[in-house]
Protein backbone atom coordinates (compact mmCIF):
# COMPACT_ATOMS: atom_id res chain seq x y z
CA UNK A 1 0.00 0.00 0.00
CA UNK A 2 3.20 2.05 0.58
CA UNK A 3 4.68 1.87 -2.48
CA UNK A 4 1.38 2.23 -4.37
CA UNK A 5 1.35 5.84 -2.34
CA UNK A 6 4.56 6.39 -3.25
CA UNK A 7 3.98 5.74 -6.96
CA UNK A 8 0.76 8.10 -7.01
CA UNK A 9 2.66 10.82 -5.43
CA UNK A 10 5.62 10.61 -8.02
CA UNK A 11 3.34 10.59 -10.91
CA UNK A 12 1.41 13.90 -8.98
CA UNK A 13 5.12 15.11 -9.31
CA UNK A 14 5.78 14.65 -12.13
CA UNK A 15 2.74 15.94 -13.86
CA UNK A 16 2.88 19.25 -11.73
CA UNK A 17 6.49 19.39 -13.11
CA UNK A 18 5.33 19.13 -16.78
CA UNK A 19 2.46 21.38 -16.18
CA UNK A 20 5.12 23.99 -14.59
CA UNK A 21 7.15 23.53 -17.29
CA UNK A 22 4.43 23.51 -20.26
CA UNK A 23 2.95 26.26 -18.24
CA UNK A 24 6.75 28.26 -19.06
CA UNK A 25 7.50 27.23 -22.48
CA UNK A 26 4.17 29.22 -23.45
CA UNK A 27 4.42 31.75 -21.64
CA UNK A 28 7.92 32.43 -23.14
CA UNK A 29 6.57 31.65 -26.72
CA UNK A 30 3.71 34.55 -25.92
CA UNK A 31 6.53 36.80 -24.92
CA UNK A 32 8.58 36.04 -28.12
CA UNK A 33 5.66 36.24 -30.41
CA UNK A 34 4.73 40.37 -28.48
CA UNK A 35 8.17 41.14 -29.32
CA UNK A 36 7.94 39.95 -32.57
CA UNK A 37 4.76 41.54 -33.20
CA UNK A 38 5.67 45.01 -31.23
CA UNK A 39 9.32 44.85 -33.40
CA UNK A 40 7.03 44.59 -36.57
CA UNK A 41 4.14 47.22 -35.08
CA UNK A 42 7.43 49.53 -34.45
CA UNK A 43 8.54 49.22 -38.09
CA UNK A 44 5.46 50.10 -39.43
CA UNK A 45 4.84 52.62 -37.72
CA UNK A 46 8.38 54.09 -39.16
CA UNK A 47 7.06 53.30 -42.52
CA UNK A 48 3.78 55.01 -41.76
CA UNK A 49 5.48 58.21 -40.83
CA UNK A 50 7.95 57.52 -44.13
CA UNK A 51 4.85 57.54 -46.05
CA UNK A 52 2.88 60.74 -44.40
CA UNK A 53 6.30 62.48 -45.01
CA UNK A 54 5.68 61.12 -48.67
CA UNK A 55 2.65 62.12 -49.55
CA UNK A 56 3.12 65.67 -47.63
CA UNK A 57 5.93 66.63 -50.24
CA UNK A 58 4.08 64.81 -52.88
CA UNK A 59 0.69 67.11 -52.57
CA UNK A 60 3.43 70.26 -52.42
CA UNK A 61 4.76 69.41 -55.49
CA UNK A 62 1.56 69.12 -56.84
CA UNK A 63 0.57 72.31 -55.90
CA UNK A 64 3.32 73.99 -56.72
CA UNK A 65 2.96 72.37 -59.93
CA UNK A 66 -0.92 73.44 -60.33
CA UNK A 67 0.54 77.18 -59.27
CA UNK A 68 2.83 76.96 -62.25
CA UNK A 69 0.01 75.50 -64.76
CA UNK A 70 -2.51 78.65 -63.53
CA UNK A 71 0.77 80.87 -64.51
CA UNK A 72 1.02 79.46 -67.71
CA UNK A 73 -2.53 79.46 -68.27
CA UNK A 74 -2.55 83.02 -67.86
CA UNK A 75 0.63 83.72 -70.01
CA UNK A 76 -1.24 81.79 -72.75
CA UNK A 77 -3.79 83.73 -72.44
CA UNK A 78 -2.08 87.18 -72.59
CA UNK A 79 -0.16 85.90 -75.22
CA UNK A 80 -3.23 84.90 -77.34
CA UNK A 81 -4.41 88.12 -76.76
CA UNK A 82 -1.38 90.05 -78.31
CA UNK A 83 -1.48 87.69 -81.00
CA UNK A 84 -5.16 88.82 -81.79
CA UNK A 85 -3.91 92.23 -81.34
CA UNK A 86 -1.21 92.19 -83.49
CA UNK A 87 -3.52 90.34 -86.31
CA UNK A 88 -5.66 93.50 -85.99
CA UNK A 89 -2.91 95.96 -86.63
CA UNK A 90 -1.52 93.53 -89.48
CA UNK A 91 -5.09 93.49 -91.17
CA UNK A 92 -5.42 96.97 -90.91
CA UNK A 93 -1.91 97.60 -92.02
CA UNK A 94 -2.77 95.70 -95.13
CA UNK A 95 -5.90 97.35 -95.79
CA UNK A 96 -3.73 100.95 -95.25
CA UNK A 97 -1.30 99.61 -97.46
CA UNK A 98 -3.81 98.69 -100.09
CA UNK A 99 -5.60 102.27 -99.85
CA UNK A 100 -1.86 103.76 -100.37
CA UNK A 101 -1.05 101.80 -103.09
CA UNK A 102 -4.28 103.12 -104.67
CA UNK A 103 -3.79 106.14 -103.93
CA UNK A 104 -0.75 106.15 -105.37
CA UNK A 105 -1.79 104.63 -108.61
CA UNK A 106 -4.63 107.37 -109.02
CA UNK A 107 -1.72 109.87 -108.14
CA UNK A 108 0.37 108.63 -110.76
CA UNK A 109 -2.33 108.37 -113.93
CA UNK A 110 -3.32 111.90 -112.83
CA UNK A 111 0.49 113.24 -113.54
CA UNK A 112 0.38 111.54 -116.83
CA UNK A 113 -2.74 113.31 -117.67
CA UNK A 114 -1.59 116.60 -115.84
CA UNK A 115 1.62 117.34 -116.52
CA UNK A 116 1.98 120.95 -115.34
CA UNK A 117 0.86 119.70 -112.35
CA UNK A 118 4.34 117.16 -112.23
CA UNK A 119 6.38 119.27 -109.67
CA UNK A 120 3.26 119.23 -107.03
CA UNK A 121 2.36 115.33 -107.62
CA UNK A 122 6.28 114.55 -107.70
CA UNK A 123 6.35 115.71 -103.93
CA UNK A 124 3.05 113.93 -103.33
CA UNK A 125 4.24 110.34 -105.26
CA UNK A 126 7.57 110.79 -103.37
CA UNK A 127 5.75 111.25 -99.80
CA UNK A 128 3.33 108.40 -100.34
CA UNK A 129 5.97 106.14 -101.97
CA UNK A 130 8.38 106.99 -98.49
CA UNK A 131 4.86 105.92 -96.43
CA UNK A 132 4.25 102.74 -98.75
CA UNK A 133 7.87 102.04 -98.10
CA UNK A 134 7.25 102.81 -93.83
CA UNK A 135 3.90 100.18 -94.24
CA UNK A 136 5.80 97.66 -96.13
CA UNK A 137 7.85 97.90 -93.39
CA UNK A 138 5.84 97.85 -90.77
CA UNK A 139 3.86 94.88 -92.34
CA UNK A 140 6.95 92.72 -92.23
CA UNK A 141 7.61 93.65 -88.78
CA UNK A 142 4.01 92.76 -87.85
CA UNK A 143 4.18 89.77 -89.32
CA UNK A 144 7.48 88.49 -87.98
CA UNK A 145 5.79 89.61 -84.85
CA UNK A 146 2.75 87.52 -85.22
CA UNK A 147 5.15 84.67 -86.32
CA UNK A 148 6.57 84.98 -82.98
CA UNK A 149 3.66 85.29 -81.26
CA UNK A 150 2.05 82.31 -82.29
CA UNK A 151 5.38 79.91 -81.87
CA UNK A 152 5.45 80.98 -78.26
CA UNK A 153 1.75 80.23 -78.24
CA UNK A 154 2.33 76.54 -79.21
CA UNK A 155 5.48 76.33 -77.12
CA UNK A 156 3.39 77.44 -74.04
CA UNK A 157 0.57 75.21 -74.89
CA UNK A 158 3.17 72.33 -75.10
CA UNK A 159 4.50 72.95 -71.96
CA UNK A 160 0.68 73.19 -70.44
CA UNK A 161 -0.11 69.96 -72.19
CA UNK A 162 3.17 68.43 -70.24
CA UNK A 163 1.86 70.01 -66.91
CA UNK A 164 -1.52 68.65 -67.35
CA UNK A 165 0.23 65.12 -67.65
CA UNK A 166 2.34 66.07 -65.02
CA UNK A 167 -0.55 66.88 -62.61
CA UNK A 168 -2.61 63.62 -63.65
CA UNK A 169 0.96 61.78 -62.73
CA UNK A 170 1.04 63.53 -59.52
CA UNK A 171 -2.22 62.81 -58.49
CA UNK A 172 -2.42 59.46 -59.37
CA UNK A 173 0.79 59.06 -56.89
CA UNK A 174 -1.26 60.65 -54.54
CA UNK A 175 -3.81 58.07 -54.63
CA UNK A 176 -1.68 55.45 -54.61
CA UNK A 177 0.43 56.24 -51.35
CA UNK A 178 -3.21 57.07 -50.04
CA UNK A 179 -4.42 53.86 -50.46
CA UNK A 180 -0.83 52.56 -49.31
CA UNK A 181 -1.19 54.75 -45.86
CA UNK A 182 -4.84 53.47 -45.52
CA UNK A 183 -3.77 49.79 -45.34
CA UNK A 184 -0.60 50.16 -43.25
CA UNK A 185 -3.09 51.72 -40.42
CA UNK A 186 -5.32 48.50 -41.54
CA UNK A 187 -2.44 46.42 -40.96
CA UNK A 188 -1.51 49.00 -37.61
CA UNK A 189 -4.66 48.18 -36.03
CA UNK A 190 -4.64 44.28 -36.78
CA UNK A 191 -0.87 44.18 -35.14
CA UNK A 192 -2.59 46.24 -32.20
CA UNK A 193 -5.05 43.77 -31.89
CA UNK A 194 -3.14 40.93 -32.16
CA UNK A 195 -0.39 42.15 -29.75
CA UNK A 196 -3.26 42.82 -26.79
CA UNK A 197 -4.45 38.73 -27.76
CA UNK A 198 -0.93 38.05 -27.07
CA UNK A 199 -0.47 40.05 -24.13
CA UNK A 200 -4.05 38.27 -22.58
CA UNK A 201 -3.14 34.71 -23.19
CA UNK A 202 0.11 35.46 -21.28
CA UNK A 203 0.02 34.59 -17.55
CA UNK A 204 2.16 36.10 -14.85
CA UNK A 205 4.80 38.58 -15.43
CA UNK A 206 3.99 40.17 -18.81
CA UNK A 207 6.63 42.12 -20.81
CA UNK A 208 6.65 45.79 -21.04
CA UNK A 209 4.70 46.44 -24.07
CA UNK A 210 1.72 44.70 -22.47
Amino acid sequence: MSLIGRSINLALALLICVSVAGTAGATLYYQESVEELDTENSQLRQENERLREDLQSTRTDLQQTRQRLQDLNESLQTTRSDVGQVSENLEETEGQLESTEEELASTRQGLRAAQQRVDELEGRVSTLEDRNSELRSEVGSLESRNRELRQERDDLQAEVDDLNAEVDDLESDVESLERENDALRQRNRQLESDLATACAAINGSKPSVC
